[in-house]
């Protein structure tokens, strides 16, 4: 039996329609599939990569300086107590070097997604614990360097020169110096409970945005 022309070639036409469809379906799965990949390889509700080094950098050194200057304000004098204070000073320096820096990124970076379960005075009150912090962390920086008389090393490579002679001046900075470092210590420890709370009873992972 013969085949008509015209429909053996519109037969052949949908075949060749129904492929480029099935050909095209396939690169659109493939491409949703490519951008969920990326997607998921930095997701919206975590912290920039600048951002989490900072945050980490600036963690580590309050903790290891607030441990060590503890340990300093009830160590007598002498050559480990004079190598730790030099140390911590230098290590301090590194902070005062770097938080110009994180805190212009902090207004010029891009934001990750809020918290969708974070009510509006939630997201207010951790904002403002936040520039609380910013603040403080100046406070201690600024009073650090500032009370410290005629001088030091930075880890014996360079002279750091500082403002005053020591005096009753440098002590009063000594006590603004002290109370915001006490400040500072309650605030990280409010923020490590805030943490503690919304990972592990509310089950929200804050912690993945710095990680």
């Amino acid at each position: 039996m013969s085949v008509n022309p015209m429909l053996q070639a519109a037969t052949h036409s949908r075949d060749h329609s129904g492929h480029f469809r099935s050909t095209a379906e396939q690169h659109d799965r493939l491409g949703e599939r490519s951008a969920s990949r990326s997607s998921n390889a930095r997701p919206a509700d975590r912290y920039d990569g600048l951002t989490r080094f900072f945050h980490w950098v600036f963690a580590a050194v309050i903790i290891y300086a607030s441990v060590v200057g503890y340990a300093l304000a009830h160590t007598a004098g002498g050559a480990v107590h004079d190598f730790l204070s030099r140390l911590n000073m230098s290590v301090s320096t590194v902070l005062i070097l770097l938080f110009p820096l994180r805190l212009i990124w902090k207004f010029v970076r891009a934001e990750p997604r809020a918290l969708p379960v974070a009510s509006a005075w939630q997201r207010s009150l951790a904002s403002g614990v936040h520039n609380l912090i910013y603040l403080t962390i100046f406070t201690v920086l600024a009073s650090g360097f500032l009370m410290v008389p005629n001088g030091y090393s930075f880890f014996g490579v360079v002279e750091i020169h500082t403002p005053f002679a020591k005096g009753a001046l440098t002590e009063h900075i000594f006590a603004v110096h002290r109370a915001s470092c006490a400040l500072l210590a309650g605030l990280i420890v409010l923020h490590v409970l805030a943490v503690v709370k919304h990972q592990l009873i509310a089950r929200i992972n804050v912690l993945g945005r710095m990680l």
